[in-house]
């Protein structure tokens, strides 16, 4: 376990870090409070804390005090060395925030001792956190799942009352067409084939609903290489690129077979990439990588189940001006969009793929502008 040594004497602070790390400690060794504190305000700085009381600048009292004014400080164990040795200096060294207390000069023993009990409080705070952050993240996927799965029944019922009722205006426009095209006026027929084409465009609409739905055919899995769909999807695509936006394409050598339905591929890069397009009005640059993608810890965006090991990453990134974090859990919602000419069914395509092909979402906010989009493919075993 990682341990922050305050001392100011040298003499004091190479004995102290040449012993501990005989116990297995992993000593970060820092000569005044100053020091130290900006360690403690690093990302990842070490919650097993030794620090002397008198040192110069920031004494360890300021720097106990400091650290309980944190966020995340009930992760610190704090052990106050003195040659200090009142009740009173003791009580005010706990007032401060400090778990224990070993007075100048100590026995090795007693020190491994106390630095053991803190090791032993921090590793028990620390699994408490992730208990709980366990528990809120399987809460809000539970919640997540019932939401997309009634909405799915929701949009999967209208989506199929709108075919039906599309399907009856279709035949019925395109029977008026047939027959009586040579007796109508030039402006009738006009009218007919314009309302024939809207109806094609609803459809599309109501197939895009149906895939949000996981309405459609079953897919079919089976094993390939991915580079070449993905360069045939993307040469297509770059056909009808606006003229202010490049799109660039990365395919990684020797990657491994994975296990998807092909044919869903080409439907994956039209729907990133058109998300893509949308968030740069002002034109930007795409970039379309595909790799090997390690896994750790990983949370999907989409279903938020926690995801670990080897996958192929399909990802896309954009120049636009990115999603807001409060919004990044709804972007997989039927008509749900933030952009001014966006219809809100892209993501939501993305997730009824996803949920029936073994596959996840992770959404990414790039700095200082974009968004990156991976979509991570299970590899053939």
């Amino acid at each position: 376990m990682k341990l922050l040594i305050a001392e100011d004497d040298v003499t004091s602070r190479i004995m102290l870090q040449n012993t501990v790390a005989k116990w297995d400690y992993q000593p970060d060794v820092y000569e005044d409070g100053d020091q130290a504190w900006l360690a403690i305000s690093d990302d990842a700085p070490p919650h097993l804390l030794l620090l002397d009381w008198e040192m110069p600048g920031m004494s360890g009292i300021e720097v106990c005090k400091r650290v309980r004014e944190l966020e995340n400080s009930e992760l610190f164990h704090i052990v106050m060395l003195s040659s200090r040795v009142s009740t009173e200096d003791l009580v005010k060294g706990l007032e401060a925030g400090a778990n224990d207390y070993i007075s100048k000069p100590f026995m090795a023993e007693e020190l491994k001792a106390r630095l053991d009990v803190g090791k032993r409080m921090v590793e028990l705070q620390e699994q408490r956190v992730k208990a709980e952050h366990d528990k809120r993240r399987l809460q809000r996927e539970l919640l997540e799942s019932r939401k997309m799965e009634a909405l799915g029944q929701v949009t999967g019922s209208i989506a199929h009352d709108f075919n039906n009722i599309l399907g009856i205006i279709m035949g019925y426009t395109s029977m008026t067409i047939s027959r009586y095209r040579d007796q109508m006026p030039e402006k009738m027929l006009s009218y007919l084939e314009a309302s024939l084409s809207s109806t094609e465009r609803a459809k599309e609409l109501v197939a895009k609903m149906l895939t949000f739905a996981h309405a459609e055919a079953d897919s079919k899995l089976k094993s390939f290489q991915i580079g070449p769909y993905v360069s045939s999807a993307i040469k297509n695509y770059k056909k009808c690129l606006p003229e202010n936006i490049s799109m660039e394409l990365l395919i990684h050598e020797n990657l491994p077979d994975v296990l998807f339905d092909e044919s869903k591929i080409a439907k994956i890069i039209n729907i990133l990439s058109d998300n893509a397009v949308e968030s740069m009005p002002d034109g930007g640059s795409i970039q379309v990588k595909v790799s090997l993608f390690e896994a750790d810890q990983h949370e999907c965006s989409d279903c938020h189940r926690i995801i670990t090991g080897q996958y192929i990453g399909l990802e896309v990134m954009d120049q636009g001006h990115g999603i807001d974090a409060g919004n990044i859990e709804r972007v997989f919602e039927p008509f749900f969009t933030t952009k001014e000419f966006g219809k809100g069914m892209g993501l939501a395509m993305l997730h009824g793929l996803a949920s029936r092909n073994n596959c996840h979402t992770l959404i990414e906010q790039l700095e200082p502008t974009g968004t990156r989009v991976r979509v991570v493919l299970p590899i053939t075993d």
